[in-house]
């Protein structure tokens, strides 16, 4: 195939800048606007990147899929009582992710795990000594974590998993101490604990 010409890319150039511009070029008139035109809003998202993991991508993996698409406090309780050890790290990296929305501006009350991406990180080697003067080698795999939070509206938050025990959650800590206990049968008051802070018989401090 010939190449364009340098005549033929200055008119290509020349007739893109004329149709960028308000008017048209051979009438002579304004072009009119698509009124029914609406500009998509970008994502409101933010990202936290957690990388060189002491975790290969296989074992991080399995404990990042528990996330994705719930809530951010869901996520971290999540976490918190997984029994595998890195969920730590998953957990502080949504926690991450979080604060650096909130320094964005966006609303951490409407905010779920869209993503969590693990990539594989460096490598390093070291002799794997077996029977019968034998040896082998071990490779210690490293790996990277990316947890994207997104804004979201009410009616897409409400369909997320278990978000309805965070909103009854909410609503109970808006009540009073006294009204909360009653809502809890297995709470056992602590002769002498006062939630609010004051304590009226402090025990003598001995030496």
């Amino acid at each position: 195939m010939a190449q364009p010409t340098r005549m033929s890319q200055s008119l290509g150039t020349l007739f893109r800048r004329l149709c960028s511009s308000q008017t048209n070029p051979l009438l002579g008139v304004p072009i009119p606007k698509n009124a029914g035109a609406t500009t998509k809003e970008p994502p409101k998202t933010a990202i936290a990147h957690f990388k060189h993991l002491p975790v290969s991508p296989k074992k991080l993996r399995i404990v990042a899929n528990l996330v994705p698409r719930l809530y951010w406090k869901e996520a971290m309780a999540q976490m918190e009582f997984c029994r595998k050890n890195i969920a730590v790290m998953v957990k502080n990296c949504v926690d991450s992710a979080v604060g650096n929305a909130c320094a964005q501006g966006l609303d951490r009350s409407r905010l779920i795990v869209e993503s969590a991406v693990v990539n594989k990180g460096s490598y390093y080697k070291k002799p794997d000594f077996k029977a019968k003067m034998k040896s082998g080698i071990i490779k210690k795999k490293f790996s990277h974590l990316r947890i994207t939070v997104r804004e979201v509206d009410e009616k897409e938050l409400q369909r997320t998993r278990y978000h309805r025990r965070w909103v009854q959650a909410h609503e109970m800590l808006k009540q009073p101490w006294a009204e909360r206990v009653q809502q809890l049968p297995r709470y056992r008051p602590i002769p002498g604990y006062d939630p609010t802070g004051s304590y009226e018989d402090d025990p003598p401090m001995t030496t």
